[in-house]
């Protein structure tokens, strides 16, 4: 393993910890989920904690910070347990869950009846996110350039850099990569870009990013060289999740190398508000996430 080698981890919405603790927390679940795919290779891994680092971006956005401390009994549940428990399957395909689903990709076709059928958690959701995208103050350009500063830093020529995206965060991720695609000094390349989690796919979304008056080759990023999108069994935030025919032109222009979509995945995490199949704790946990980093890493041995 070289020390070039990087994971950079972009989160999603909401205030999040201070960045220490925040990292620690997702470090373990991360070295938990390599241990369910890949035993032998655990060990190792854990070896390589300077290679993770988390992009501080809600501090920008949010000015305040929370505590680990409401989520730490879930994370302790998600590291020990072997797998979901019977409740967590349950709920997260429970039909109250299916017709959510259905609504609330309704409304991603007519925005309009937001207003008027979105529950409150689904309209603060689109209240953040369109205060990412109409760039507030420039509270967007700060956080797209924080991420570069971070990706510039640990650049080096030969390096090979997997990011990870959860939520919001991918979409800022995506961004990102578009603009630094478009700046004529950048040799960045991300070898694997790995979204958690990600409404990417959706309408609201793709019609308010950076490209998205662009068309053909201009309107993707050419940095990355393969991406990978992750989804779990009852996600309300990734809804239109096949990425591999959202973004089939960026395919087959040549600009990726594959997009490959994993939308049945089992995540569990409980928190004070009972099952999140959303959090980022439950995907990092995971086993299909822990057989993504393990196979990368053993590519670069």
């Amino acid at each position: 393993m070289t020390g070039k080698t990087q994971i950079i981890y972009i989160p999603g919405m909401l205030p999040k910890p201070p960045v220490v603790e925040h990292e620690e927390m997702l470090w373990r679940c991360l070295v938990n989920g390599i241990g369910r795919a890949d035993p032998a290779f655990a060990g190792e891994f854990a070896q390589y904690r300077d290679a993770f680092s988390v992009v501080p971006w809600s501090r920008l956005f949010y000015e305040v910070q929370t505590s680990v401390e409401p989520d730490k009994p879930g994370v302790e549940r998600l590291l020990t347990l072997g797998g979901p428990e019977d409740r967590d399957i349950q709920e997260a395909g429970h039909w109250h869950k299916q017709i959510g689903r259905f609504i609330y990709l309704l409304l991603d076709k007519f925005p309009i009846l937001i207003d008027w059928v979105a529950n409150p958690d689904m309209k603060e959701t689109v209240k953040e996110t369109r205060r990412y995208f109409e760039d507030h103050h420039g509270v967007a350009t700060r956080i797209r350039q924080l991420i570069v500063d971070w990706l510039l830093e640990l650049h080096t020529p030969g390096s090979r850099l997997l990011v990870i995206a959860h939520s919001l965060g991918s979409v800022i991720a995506f961004d990102t990569l578009w603009e630094l695609s478009n700046s004529n000094d950048s040799e960045i390349q991300i070898d694997l870009f790995l979204t958690l989690g990600s409404p990417l796919g959706l309408n609201f979304v793709r019609h308010r990013m950076l490209n998205a008056h662009k068309s053909g080759a201009h309107q993707y990023p050419t940095n990355i060289h393969r991406w990978v999108n992750l989804a779990a069994i009852g996600e309300m935030t990734a809804l239109d999740r096949k990425f591999a025919d959202d973004y089939r032109e960026m395919a087959e222009l040549g600009l990726v190398e594959s997009i490959i979509d994993e939308t049945d995945l089992q995540t569990y995490f409980r928190g004070p508000e009972g099952l999140n199949v959303h959090k980022c704790y439950g995907y990092m946990a995971n086993q299909r996430t822990g057989a993504i980093l393990a196979a990368w890493f053993r590519e670069n041995k």
